[in-house]
């Protein structure tokens, strides 16, 4: 289906996206968006954490835009948007991943870069975001895709207070609220958070599929997800390199008829050596997902 025409380098991540980036004086305006589904009916939802180009002027004036633009999946938001409808919505972050990462829980908080109220470094609790945390990827990132500093002067301990609370909790209530929504009509809801991935390695799939290894959704969705992969020869892995991130574990209960899987999708596929995204790709990705979407959707009724 695809022609790889372009061979990406490991460099060639870092390379500045070509879609703008606005910077927002007005915090409002970086709320978390939900677009389409006014008429639901669609036991779906579509989520786009890392999509956000906006970034809240304030909030920069001690940090290097041009790397906080490297943790952006760019492209991610363009990529749904023509699967949006009034049956199907989509949930996007609009604000940067760079001033607040959705996909963390609330709790991985970097002490090399938080103070807490009192000035002094923040605990980090014992679990499996420690090692994001430690590799300077925590819910305020600390370092670009390239591992250089992003702050010139650490952000206050009520600048990330703020971020959590304008931008954070609000993302989660709407995916909390929407899928609850669906499933008043619906037997099952199903949650698939789509991100992009750099070609940094020749043998990375197009498209890796996490379900926390069986944890966040019944074998049925990713098999279901599989077998369309299929059908247009895209390659695909299983939990390696990503099994999922926060909002798969959270909002995966299988045992509550919840189910939610990660989509990482490679960037080789959409977008060209000047970082300009291809609308033919985009269309033809456009039909595996919504493929995806009507195939998940029958096991959901």
């Amino acid at each position: 289906m695809y022609s790889k025409t372009y061979d990406f380098s490991f460099n060639a991540r870092f390379t500045m996206p070509s879609l703008d980036a606005f910077l927002v004086d007005e915090l409002a305006l970086l709320e978390p968006q939900k677009i389409g589904g006014e008429c639901l009916n669609s036991p779906v939802i579509l989520s786009v954490p890392h999509g956000g180009r906006f970034y809240p002027s304030e909030m920069i004036q001690n940090a290097d835009l041009n790397a906080m633009r490297t943790l952006e999946d760019v492209g991610s938001d363009i990529i749904v948007m023509p699967l949006v409808s009034a049956a199907q919505c989509a949930i996007i972050a609009k604000c940067s991943r760079a001033i607040i990462d959705v996909n963390r829980p609330i709790s991985a908080l970097d002490p090399k870069l938080i103070k807490n109220a009192n000035n002094k470094a923040v605990t980090i609790a014992n679990d499996r975001w420690q090692r994001y945390i430690n590799s300077g990827y925590g819910v305020i990132p600390r370092l670009s895709a390239k591992r250089l500093p992003l702050y010139n002067v650490p952000p206050t301990y009520n600048s990330v207070e703020r971020r959590i609370n304008l931008w954070h909790r609000p993302y989660h209530a709407l995916l909390s609220q929407t899928m609850d929504e669906a499933q008043q009509i619906f037997q099952k809801s199903f949650l698939l958070d789509i991100h992009s991935m750099p070609q940094s390695s020749p043998d990375l799939a197009d498209i890796v599929i996490g379900d926390m290894n069986g944890h966040s959704a019944s074998k049925d969705f990713s098999d279901l997800i599989k077998k369309e992969l299929k059908k247009f020869d895209l390659t695909f892995s299983m939990n390696a390199p990503y099994a999922g991130g926060f909002i798969t574990e959270h909002h995966g209960r299988p045992n509550l008829n919840k189910h939610a899987v990660q989509i990482e999708i490679n960037r080789d596929l959409y977008l060209h050596k000047d970082y300009k995204i291809s609308s033919e790709a985009v269309y033809e990705l456009r039909v595996v997902l919504s493929d995806i979407v009507k195939s998940v959707s029958s096991i959901c009724a």
